[in-house]
Order: C-alpha cells, then structure tokens, then sequence
C-alpha cells in the first residue's frame, strides 16, 4: 500500500509543479496530462516500487515506441493537442523540471536504458 501512495505522491507532485507552468484548455486534455504523470512517476519509481519483470515489460515498450515513432511520445503528441500547445512543447516531467535534460539531450534514453539494467538485475537475483 506504502508503494502506491508513493507513486501517487510522486505522480501529484510531478502533475502540479507543471500545472504551475503552463495551463491545458481543456478537461480531456487535463486527464490526459495526468495519466502521462502517472506513466512518467512509474516509469522512473516503479521498478523500485513493484514487480520487477512487469516494469521491464513496460519499460522496454515505451522504448521500443520511442524508436518506432521517430524518438516522440504518442501520448505527448496527443496532449498537446488537447491542451492546445505547440505541437513540439516537451513534457514537463522531473528530468525537464530540474533541468536534468541538460546534462545530454538525449538523457531519457540513457535513463530508461538504466531503468532496464536495474530490472534485469533485480529480477536476476530475485
């Protein structure tokens, strides 16, 4: 129970600091913006959080849609246009947020690759 309070916590401080920021026009788009927060916190807690293999699963679909749909995320692209924002507008999650992209523009796959290592391992010596 303590994990999925986490996640939400994560999910609810995620979704406010970039409603702070910007503002969606629309309910579908507020929902939208939220469930991507909430994909976004699991991708980043989730394997220290839950199943290990399941969160590898996950994980490795996300990168394997990154790939096939030219390094952007779908539900980024449909966001943004419920929101009505530009149609390149990044997703404020923690790496935008804190500025972390900076470090190398290409962090989320280097990141996710990581996430992906961790599972493995983790479901290795489970």
């Amino acid at each position: 129970m303590k994990n999925y309070l986490f996640l939400l916590l994560f999910t609810i401080i995620q979704y406010t600091w970039d409603r702070l920021t910007s503002y969606c026009h629309t309910n579908t788009g507020e929902i939208l913006l939220f469930v991507h927060h909430l994909i976004s916190a699991y991708i980043y807690v989730g394997g220290f959080l839950f199943n290990p293999l399941y969160h590898l699963i996950f994980v490795s679909i996300v990168l394997i849609h990154w790939v096939t749909n030219n390094n952007k995320c779908f539900v980024t692209q449909i966001t943004n246009e419920y929101c009505g924002y530009k149609e390149d507008k990044k997703f404020k999650d923690v790496i935008q947020i804190f500025k972390i992209y900076k470090i190398h523009k290409d962090i989320h796959w280097y990141l996710l690759i990581g996430i992906i290592v961790y599972d493995i391992i983790k479901i290795y010596y489970k």
